[in-house]
């Protein structure tokens, strides 16, 4: 039985040949046997067990195949915490963590603020965690996706109000009033599906990726439904694709000509975050 170092060279030789992420064979190796790097370098000259050998060869078949690591190990790491995830939710970016940083800036110590189109939870649950004193809620359109982020809640001891709907209708029908609003919605156009990654296309939701107009619906329903929940003074911060912050920026301005949006760049220099300073809309 060959050891673990050297499953581990050949694998990542394998996957190179494929065109695949060759470090991400061990962040699958790890991941799959509960080790640490450091159980890695101590133990990994020793042989394989069988049930450790069937276990990575599973695994890495449905790598090579094109499946994210992230669901195959059915791990993703967020704001320095390990959540679940699955094929019923997306795979959280380190880009959303800097919108959730900015939203956290914004958003008071204390007050209601609601995450949505929640997912797997991260965002609401991070939200949550980092701001204990928020009243947190948290909506998804997809039943699917609210169980997976209700596991998390479970896993991770956090109270979130967790309710499924359209956007902001489950809060509107409940009359709940906002003090900051945070959203990772679907943003890519259908148009946009022959220039993306394979394995985004063929794994990931299309209901959580994809959005009608281009990629700008849900935003649109968002920004016109903002008069029923938000308060004054209230923060509201968007992640955007990079392509859509002057578009975002104009519609805002349409419908809000009174609020002065902006648009932060991401670490890789692109547009990501759009916010703004909710204020009621002036009485003629």
């Amino acid at each position: 039985m060959a050891s673990y170092k050297q499953w581990l060279a050949q694998a990542k030789a394998r996957a190179t040949e494929l065109g695949l992420e060759a470090a991400a064979v061990e962040w699958l190796l790890l991941d799959l046997l509960c080790w640490t790097r450091v159980t890695l370098l101590c133990d990994g000259d020793q042989a394989m067990t069988d049930a450790h050998a069937q276990r990575l060869e599973a695994g890495l078949t449905r790598f090579l195949a094109g499946e994210p690591v992230q669901y195959i190990t059915q791990q993703a790491t967020f704001y320095g915490r390990d959540y679940y995830v699955d094929a019923r939710v997306l795979i959280p970016r380190p880009e959303t963590e800097e919108v959730v940083a900015h939203f956290l800036e914004l958003c008071p110590q204390s007050g209601v603020v609601a995450d949505i189109g929640t997912g797997s939870g991260i965002i609401a649950l991070t939200v949550k965690q980092e701001r204990p004193d928020l009243d947190v809620w948290a909506s998804d359109i997809s039943p699917d996706a609210l169980a997976v982020a209700r596991h998390n809640a479970e896993q991770h001891t956090v109270s979130v109000n967790m309710v499924q709907g359209d956007v902001l209708a489950p809060l509107i029908e409940r009359g709940v009033r906002l003090d900051g609003l945070i959203s990772n919605p679907p943003y890519i156009g259908k148009e946009e599906i022959a220039v993306m990654g394979a394995d985004v296309v063929a794994h990931e939701p299309h209901l959580a990726l994809f959005a009608d107009a281009a990629g700008y619906a849900i935003y649109d329903q968002l920004l016109k439904e903002l008069p029923k929940v938000m308060k004054p003074g209230a923060p509201v911060v968007f992640e955007i694709g990079y392509q859509q912050g002057q578009t975002l920026l104009e519609m805002a301005k349409h419908y809000y000509p009174h609020i002065q949006p902006q648009v932060l760049e991401d670490m890789n220099g692109n547009p990501r975050i759009f916010y703004m300073t909710w204020e009621a809309v002036p009485q003629d």
